[in-house]
């Protein structure tokens, strides 16, 4: 009885053992922007287990003290509800908008997530990184994100990375949604002086204005009776238009594309990439339109320099990207742990009432 009670000890020893050296791993994402922020907590084995979310994160929104406080709301949510602390952490995955310099980085490192997360291994990154990442399966690729403004970066197989753009038109960020629908407005100007030939987009932008005719429009434009605030989305005017096979609406929405897919070569060039086949992924509210002139247009421009780039719509929102470039740190993510992960986010989703899936 001795020796057996002994022996239980002895594997009761050795199964807490166990248990100690076999301790479950922790990963947390965030994804921080110009209007929310998201944070998500999950296990070695993909399995989402928390969410938190909170207001801006970008500290060139509403300045470093502000976005330092929506952040820890956002991480300490996600925390709370996975059940985890910050010291269970073996790894950050961090998608950061405003992160656009070396000096942005170690400031922002110094002033928020260094006094935050203190030593865990973080991998902090630009938002458009998170995107990519939780664009496609493959850990390389490029992304061209194009909405209020556009930015092109992408990581090969070797782990480079470059970005293009991403600043603002000032220093070459010609395309976007407000562009697009500047230049719908500007060729309802040309029809009206006939330098362009009568377009649909008049009509479109009469409507959006609720006037009748070109004249009262152009007026009530010059007098500052009517803003261009007051018009949009314009962008989607445009892709209506063009919807209709509109010359100066299909004009307008090739020369974004064409510019797009340029960014999209540039990145490729300096990553080597041109000769191997790799996911471009297509995010933002301009790759929604209802015309596929402008899509259509990027995938020639891109085919041009990279013949086997292949354009897809991103499968995950950017903070999903940002948990895996978090668990990435450590681990290789396998077919069995991206199972786990569409499975917990479907779940996790439906209790917050968020989809993780880009519509």
């Amino acid at each position: 009885m001795f020796i057996r009670h002994v022996f239980v000890l002895l594997l009761s020893y050795a199964t807490g053992e166990k248990k100690r050296m076999t301790t479950v791993q922790y990963y947390l994402g965030i994804d921080a922007g110009g209007t929310k922020t998201f944070c998500l907590v999950a296990n070695e084995h993909g399995e989402a287990l928390g969410f938190g979310r909170a207001g801006a994160g970008n500290y060139e929104a509403h300045g470093v003290e502000a976005a330092a406080e929506q952040l820890n709301l956002a991480v300490n949510a996600a925390l709370a509800e996975a059940g985890v602390s910050r010291r269970d952490l073996s790894g950050i995955g961090m998608g950061i908008a405003g992160a656009d310099l070396p000096e942005d980085y170690e400031m922002l490192d110094r002033e928020i997530f260094g006094p935050m997360f203190g030593p865990i291994p973080r991998d902090f990154r630009n938002d458009s990184m998170a995107g990519l990442r939780g664009g496609t399966k493959e850990p390389h690729g490029i992304v061209i994100a194009c909405g209020t403004g556009c930015v092109c970066a992408g990581v090969n197989p070797a782990g480079r990375q470059v970005r293009v753009g991403g600043i603002n038109e000032d220093f070459g960020d010609i395309v976007s949604g407000t562009s697009l629908g500047m230049r719908g407005l500007q060729a309802v100007w040309q029809a009206r002086d006939g330098t362009l030939p009568p377009t649909r987009l008049t009509d479109y932008f009469l409507r959006r204005a609720g006037l009748d005719d070109t004249e009262t429009f152009f007026l009530a434009m010059y007098r500052g009776e009517r803003k261009t605030a007051d018009l949009e989305p314009m962008a989607k005017l445009v892709f209506d238009a063009a919807r209709e096979g509109d010359q100066a609406a299909c004009d307008i929405l090739e020369w974004g594309g064409r510019y797009l897919g340029k960014m999209v070569n540039s990145a490729a060039r300096r990553l080597g990439m041109t000769g191997m086949p790799f996911d471009v992924v297509t995010a933002g509210s301009v790759f929604k339109g209802n015309s596929p002139v402008l899509v259509d247009m990027l995938r020639v421009e891109v085919h041009r320099c990279c013949p086997m780039a292949h354009l897809v719509m991103p499968l995950h929102e950017p903070v999903v990207g940002a948990l895996l470039l978090g668990m990435e740190l450590d681990r290789n993510i396998t077919d069995p742990i991206y199972t786990n992960l569409e499975r917990s986010l479907e779940t996790l989703g439906r209790r917050h009432n968020q989809s993780f899936k880009m519509e």
